[in-house]
C-alpha cells in the first residue's frame, strides 16, 4: 500500500490472518497454496491482483474498484 505500508489487511483466504500491506502480495501467494479450496471460489480483480473477491461478486467489484482509475489513467 503506497499510503501506509504498515496498515493491516485481512487475508481473503483466512479471515484470521492480518498482514501488513507491504507484505500482503507475498502472503497471498503463500496462503493461496495452503487454502486451494478457498482459492477456487475467489476471482482476481483485473485492476489489482491484491483484490480477491468471491466469483459471483466480481462484476460488482469491477464497477466499484478503487484501482480502476489508475488503469484507465494509463490507457
Amino acid at each position: 500500500d503506497v499510503q501506509d505500508p504498515e496498515r493491516l489487511v485481512q487475508c481473503p483466504y483466512n479471515k484470521q490472518h492480518q498482514i501488513r500491506a507491504c507484505r500482503f502480495p507475498y502472503h497471498l501467494v503463500k496462503c493461496r497454496k495452503s487454502h486451494p479450496e478457498v482459492a477456487k471460489q475467489l476471482a482476481t480483480c483485473p485492476f489489482s491482483a491484491r483484490h480477491l473477491v468471491p466469483q459471483p461478486h466480481l462484476g460488482d467489484h469491477i464497477l466499484k474498484c478503487t484501482d480502476k482509475g489508475f488503469v484507465e489513467q494509463d490507457i
